[in-house]
C-alpha cells in the first residue's frame, strides 16, 4: 500500500510540474532580449548581395513574420521562440516584441544598459514575461591578434589573452545586469550559454558568398574574430574556448545562485572585477533559468552564414529557435559536443557524446 500511495505521489508530482511549466510557458505575453549580433540575425539571408547588416526578421527568438499560420516559419523559414510560443498558443502574443540586443554588444560594455531597456519594456506590459540572455561571443572575438600586449584599452581587458574581458570582469557585469532584471515581477530570466566559437575553424574550406574564395580567406581579408580565425591553429583554438569555457561557467554558477533566491530576497553580496555589487530585492513570480544547448550543439556548415563566415544562417537561426523552445537531446542521429578536457578537441567538437543526454531550453 505505502508503495502503491509512494507511485502515485510521484506520478502526481511530475503532472504538476509539467501543468505548471505548460501554464508559465502558454502564458507568455512579452519578449525582450539582452544579445549581440547572432539575437538580431545580422548577415543570416546568407546570400550575395551579402547586407552586412542585421537582418531582424531572420532572428532566433522574436522575428514574427508567419502572419495567421501560426504554426508555420513564414518566408524567411525561421520558426523563431516567438513563433513556437504562438503556435502552442494558436494566437498572437499580445505585446509587441522588442529586441534590446545590439549587434557588437559585450557582456562587459552593454549588458547593464540592455538590462535597463529590458526593464523599461518589460515592466510596462501585463502577464507573464520572457528576458533572454545570450552574451559572451564578442568578449572572446573582439580581441587583439596577437596574445600577448604591453597593455589594452582598460584593466577590465586581458594584455596576457588578447585583450579579452577577463572573466572575473565579466562576471561583475553578469551580476549587475542580473540585479537589474531580477527585479522586474512576474519574469522568467533565461541565461543561455553562448556557443563554442572556436567550432568556426571546422568551417575555413566552406565557399563565401561576400568576395569569393573560401570561410579562410575572408577572415584573414576582414580579420572577423581575427584572435580566433587569423590562421585557426591551435594555440588560437584553444586558447578562444578555454576563454568561452571560463564565460559558460560563470553564466552557469551565477543563473544558479540567483535562482535559489527566494522572492523578496536580495542577491549575494560579493566583491569581484574590483568592485562591491548584488544587494539587489528578487521581484514576484521573478525566475531563472539557465540552458547549456547551444554550447553542447554540434553546429554545421549550413548554419554558418557564407556572408562572413561567423554569424548563423537562417538555417543556424532556425537551429537556435528550437534547440531553446525545446532544448537539445544527443543521440547517436544528433550527437553533441564532449568536454573531454582537451581544449583543442573540445574546442572544434570533434568528440562527441552519443549516449542520451538532454539540455532544457527556456522553458
Amino acid at each position: 500500500m505505502k508503495k502503491m500511495l509512494c507511485v502515485f505521489g510521484f506520478a502526481f508530482a511530475v503532472l504538476y510540474v509539467f501543468s505548471f511549466e505548460g501554464k508559465a510557458q502558454l502564458s507568455i505575453q512579452a519578449i525582450d532580449a539582452a544579445g549581440d549580433s547572432i539575437t538580431k540575425g545580422f548577415n543570416a539571408a546568407s546570400s550575395f548581395p551579402c547586407s552586412n547588416a542585421d537582418q531582424e526578421q531572420f532572428n532566433w527568438l522574436t522575428s514574427d513574420t508567419h502572419g495567421a499560420n501560426f504554426c508555420g516559419s513564414g518566408n524567411e523559414n525561421v520558426f523563431s521562440f516567438l513563433e513556437r510560443l504562438e503556435c502552442d498558443l494558436n494566437t498572437n502574443i499580445l505585446a509587441r516584441n522588442p529586441n534590446s540586443a545590439a549587434s557588437g554588444a559585450r557582456m562587459l560594455s552593454d549588458f547593464v544598459n540592455q538590462s535597463n531597456s529590458i526593464k523599461t519594456y518589460l515592466t510596462a506590459q501585463s502577464g507573464q514575461k520572457l528576458a533572454a540572455v545570450f552574451l559572451g561571443h564578442n568578449d572572446n572575438c573582439s580581441g587583439n591578434l596577437t596574445k600577448t600586449n604591453a597593455s589594452c584599452s582598460s584593466a577590465d581587458l586581458d594584455p596576457d589573452n588578447y585583450c579579452r574581458t577577463k572573466p572575473p570582469s565579466f562576471e561583475r557585469e553578469f551580476r549587475k545586469g542580473l540585479d537589474v532584471l531580477m527585479s522586474v515581477s512576474s519574469t522568467r530570466i533565461g541565461v543561455v550559454a553562448p556557443v563554442r566559437v572556436s567550432q568556426l575553424c571546422n568551417f575555413g574550406s566552406k565557399s563565401n558568398c561576400q568576395i569569393g574564395g573560401n570561410c579562410q580567406f575572408l577572415w584573414g581579408v576582414t580579420n572577423i574574430c581575427g584572435s580566433l580565425t587569423r590562421d585557426c591553429s591551435p594555440t588560437r583554438i584553444t586558447d578562444s574556448f578555454t576563454t568561452m569555457r571560463a564565460y559558460r561557467e560563470i553564466l552557469k554558477r551565477v543563473t544558479a545562485e540567483y535562482a535559489a533566491i527566494p522572492e523578496g530576497g536580495t542577491s549575494p553580496v560579493v566583491i569581484i572585477g574590483g568592485e562591491m555589487v548584488g544587494g539587489a530585492v528578487k521581484a514576484p513570480g521573478t525566475d531563472f533559468i539557465y540552458s547549456d544547448a547551444p554550447w553542447f550543439y554540434k553546429f554545421n556548415a549550413d548554419q554558418l552564414s557564407c556572408c562572413d563566415c561567423f554569424h548563423p544562417s537562417g538555417i543556424g537561426q532556425d537551429q537556435l529557435a528550437k534547440l531553446l523552445k525545446n532544448g537539445l537531446s544527443c543521440t547517436r542521429l544528433q550527437p553533441c559536443c564532449r568536454d573531454t578536457g582537451d581544449d583543442l578537441a573540445d574546442g572544434k567538437c570533434t568528440r562527441t557524446e552519443v549516449k542520451r543526454v538532454y539540455y532544457r531550453g527556456l522553458l
